[in-house]
């Protein structure tokens, strides 16, 4: 990922102060969800704009 967001930033922070592997596992599980999000609606703005420079097709 190229730039962190701010909840990425955020979740970093609490990782490097968590004090116990449950905390470590729960924040890293948040940090997971969060880059998938982000990823997953770059997809779907990609896709979007991709699909906007299609012809439509017209029977």
């Amino acid at each position: 990922m190229a730039s962190y967001s701010r909840t990425m930033d955020f979740l970093h922070k609490k990782l490097l102060q968590a004090t116990t592997k449950d905390q470590e596992d729960k924040i890293v599980d948040w940090m997971l969800a969060e880059a998938k999000l982000k990823q997953t609606s770059e997809k779907n703005s990609k896709n979007i704009t991709s699909d906007k420079s299609k012809p439509i097709d017209t029977v």
